[in-house]
């Protein structure tokens, strides 16, 4: 079967890190910011073959979705919290009613996308779009690459926070920074176990069957999209190797946002040793959101 017909369309995580699985009483103001963060994200992907000449465009529609991913971070809410929190929660509020450092925030999210870069520099190829009105243009094509995960090798390492981190906000991250979309599939991919058992056997989720494997789907111009398609390749191969967490600056800076999210942060212990509690951790239960695998 192809692969395109495989993914579902609009389904990223089964326990979303925007919550679309949580309970109904739900502020309409995060439908809001959900829907117009994916709206953002679809412009930026039909932006993606004219960057080369509109780079200001570029720029600021990044910047713009960065501010967004931020609001709707600040205002997500665990399932598990949810019948404690306040529906009065203003943005930039940390679940423990303090106030987010939205410019310590910000320059995380930078550093965050700067070690991402780091993983796999990007450079676009020059692309000559003057083209004469009514010839004919390189077609946009889409295509699906698969990337098993190493969980036989090392069965004890949670990849699947390793690649979400903090309310899914490093996956977000990739697939802003690659214009490509990533999603998670196979045995673990569901948070509860059991629902992931009961769903084997239903139509399309048929590769809960499959070990534990990413798809990365691009649509591009078929002159840009190899070069798309290695670019995000290259970033999660390179999340998919298994690093000491004693030198793992990403782990690290995860668990800088985490804590920053849940008001835990400490600035006078910038450096979130490894040996923090395992209940900050975004490789832990509580601050790690599963795959989505709906149809």
């Amino acid at each position: 079967m192809n692969l395109e017909n495989r993914i579902p369309p609009g389904s990223y995580f089964q326990y979303s890190p925007t919550g679309i699985h949580g309970p109904l009483q739900r502020s309409s103001s995060l439908t809001d910011r959900e829907r117009y963060l994916a709206e953002l994200l679809g412009e930026r992907q039909k932006l993606g073959p004219f960057m080369q000449i509109l780079p200001i465009c570029s720029r600021l529609l990044n910047q713009e979705i960065m501010r967004a991913t931020a609001l709707l971070s600040n205002q997500f809410v665990d399932q598990e919290r949810m019948g404690q929190e306040s529906p009065h929660r203003s943005v930039g509020q940390h679940m423990n009613g303090g106030q987010i450092n939205m410019g310590a925030w910000s320059a995380m999210q930078t550093e965050e996308n700067r070690l991402l870069q780091k993983m796999a520099p990007f450079q676009p190829s020059p692309l000559d779009w003057h083209v004469v009105p009514g010839t004919a243009t390189t077609p946009v094509v889409k295509r699906v690459i698969r990337l098993d995960v190493p969980v036989e090798n090392f069965p004890n390492y949670n990849f699947v926070g390793r690649i979400l981190g903090p309310r899914g906000n490093s996956l977000k991250r990739v697939e802003a920074i690659t214009e490509c979309r990533v999603y998670i599939r196979g045995q673990g991919s569901v948070k509860d176990s059991i629902k992931e058992e009961k769903l084997k056997d239903k139509p399309g989720y048929e590769h809960l069957k499959e070990p534990l494997h990413l798809l990365v789907e691009a649509e591009f111009p078929e002159d840009i999209i190899d070069a798309r398609i290695d670019h995000a390749v290259s970033i999660l191969e390179n999340l998919l190797k298994p690093v000491d967490e004693s030198v793992d600056v990403y782990k690290k800076q995860q668990l800088r946002e985490l804590a920053m999210l849940n008001g835990t942060l400490r600035e006078e212990s910038p450096s979130m040793s490894p040996r923090m509690s395992p209940s900050m951790s975004p490789f832990s239960n509580t601050g790690m959101k599963r795959a989505k695998t709906g149809r």
